[in-house]
């Protein structure tokens, strides 16, 4: 247990460091960002560790870290927002680990339109936003949840086969 929440611990820290690290500005004053590595790293990592409480883990550590990123980076009207959709993507990549072959993937899918799908409700209701600043946003989530699955399982599976995990 102690070492699951030293990994989720960490997870927050790469999770939100990651998100601050590229930052490509997108139509709803939000941004395009790599930190959906780290999500599904993230997730299928603590998923690894511990398949029943690694979700719970996953669902924290993923949504705080990505939260912590938009505080940090002056974006903190969306932290409510990424601690729901990140989290739930980072859960659903938790799961994932717990299964082996398409039934894998199509957990990262889930995960993915979970993440789509949370800032397409949240930026509808924004009044700044809206539904045409959600609707504009729909391409790039989905273009980062893709990344996100193939960058997070390529890392996750590499440090797998370290036998770290």
């Amino acid at each position: 247990m102690k070492n699951i929440k030293i990994a989720a611990l960490s997870i927050v820290a790469l999770t939100c460091l990651t998100t601050l690290f590229v930052r490509i500005p997108l139509p709803s004053r939000g941004y395009f960002n790599v930190g959906d590595v780290a999500v599904v790293f993230g997730g299928l990592v603590l998923g690894f560790m511990n398949p029943r409480q690694g979700v719970i883990w996953a669902l924290a550590a993923c949504g705080i870290g990505s939260a912590l990123a938009d505080i940090l980076g002056g974006f903190a009207v969306f932290a409510p927002l990424t601690l729901v959709a990140k989290g739930a993507e980072g859960a659903l990549a938790a799961v994932a680990a717990s299964r082996t072959g398409t039934a894998r993937y199509i957990m990262l899918g889930l995960g993915g339109l979970a993440m789509v799908g949370a800032y397409f409700i949240g930026e509808t209701l924004m009044p700044n936003i809206g539904l045409q600043g959600a609707v504009a946003e729909i391409l790039p989530n989905v273009i980062q949840a893709v990344g996100g699955a193939v960058g997070g399982v390529f890392a996750a599976t590499a440090l797998k086969k370290t036998g770290m995990i």
